[in-house]
């Protein structure tokens, strides 16, 4: 258990760090770790109910790399992060289509994919670039009438999902080894790499699932600033809040509120 002064702990409650989240644990399940470690490694003890911890966007849970955690005040900043920009590198495979769009679904399909060339891929690519309607995964965290979509899909429930309007910066073929290819992407909030890699194999005359999906850059933040699981400790994410708040500071601050003059 780690003492803090008064300074210390007001710094853990504004802040705002990166971990790297790993394969098969949830972006909740990294909240209620940090969470954890903060109320059983300081004094004086802080009561769990009135420590807030939340996350910049969910990532997959079978997704790794950067994830923006907020502690107490940082949590305001958040929103910031869930509709900013973002990075991935993601593989997937051509010929085989799942219900979740990704390795960890059941198999609804199988296609050809021996017509497509890497020409081919990088000119359909193109049709992605810029603004797109693009339609969430039926296995999403987005909610309908308060109740998570997945849950939802798990039960039977039929739920019509809308196409809305994401933004993609840029997208670049890495490597084509058919039937796997890798895809660097650049993108804004509320964009599926999912969908992208079910909808890039359906414009190929396929299908195509995610295999592999790693968050790079959020916001600011990039792997280079992350946590490593093994580095979760107080003393740890104070020097992470400490340097977030040096290298970004600017982007980190709240907006602050207008009043009316009356």
């Amino acid at each position: 258990m780690t003492f803090i002064d008064m300074e210390s702990r007001k710094l853990l409650l504004r802040g705002v760090f990166a971990v790297n989240k790993v394969k098969s644990i949830t972006s909740v399940d990294v909240l209620e770790i940090i969470k954890d470690i903060i109320v059983k490694g300081i004094k004086p003890k802080m009561n769990p109910g009135a420590l807030r911890v939340g996350h910049g966007g969910t990532l997959d849970h079978t997704a790794t790399g950067v994830l923006v955690v907020g502690v107490g005040f940082g949590c305001k900043v958040l929103p910031k992060f869930l509709h900013g920009s973002k990075k991935y590198r993601v593989t997937a495979q051509l010929g085989v289509s799942t219900d979740t769009y990704n390795e960890s679904g059941k198999i609804i399909r199988e296609c050809s994919y021996d017509h497509i060339s890497r020409d081919m891929l990088e000119a359909a690519l193109t049709r992605f670039h810029g603004k797109i309607l693009q339609t969430p995964p039926l296995y999403s965290a987005l909610k309908l009438h308060g109740q998570r979509v997945a849950d939802l899909t798990r039960a039977g429930v039929s739920v019509q999902m809308e196409p809305r309007s994401v933004t993609c910066h840029s997208i670049h073929c890495l490597d084509f080894s058919p039937p796997y290819f890798t895809l660097e992407v650049h993108c804004g909030g509320g964009f599926y790499i999912r969908s992208l890699i079910h909808d890039l194999g359906n414009v190929l005359g396929s299908c195509a699932h995610v295999r592999e999906l790693h968050r790079f850059q959020q916001g600011p933040f990039t792997e280079q600033e992350m946590l490593d699981s093994d580095d979760w400790t107080v003393p740890n994410i104070l020097i992470a809040i400490t340097k977030a708040k040096a290298t970004h500071g600017d982007f980190l601050k709240r907006p602050r509120r207008k009043y009316k003059l009356i």
